[in-house]
């Protein structure tokens, strides 16, 4: 599976809509975050200790953005990403999803 087949498998999963306006810039959008605020904290949390993520605010009861430094975020390590996404199926499981 490729990488983008990938990443969009997890969007889905996690209802999450993804915009990327520009380089070093992502809008992630979810319509269960207003009803569920520490889903969107979490994700928040998740992506913030990341390194090459340089920013995550919540925009929005929707919405976060994430500014990002590429280079670094492409270094991480599979087994991370892998960590961090067990970490959130299980909140996502705990409120339902």
């Amino acid at each position: 599976m490729n990488p983008e087949d990938m990443f969009q498998r997890y969007l889905n999963k996690y209802q999450i809509t993804y915009q990327h306006p520009e380089h070093g810039l992502v809008m992630l959008t979810s319509p269960i975050w207003p009803q569920h605020p520490e889903l969107q904290q979490s994700i928040q949390r998740t992506f913030q200790g990341l390194d090459g993520v340089t920013s995550v605010t919540i925009n929005s009861p929707e919405q976060l953005v994430m500014r990002y430094q590429s280079d670094k975020l492409r270094r991480l390590s599979p087994l991370t990403l892998l960590s961090l996404e067990r970490q959130l199926s299980k909140q996502y499981h705990q409120a339902g999803y």
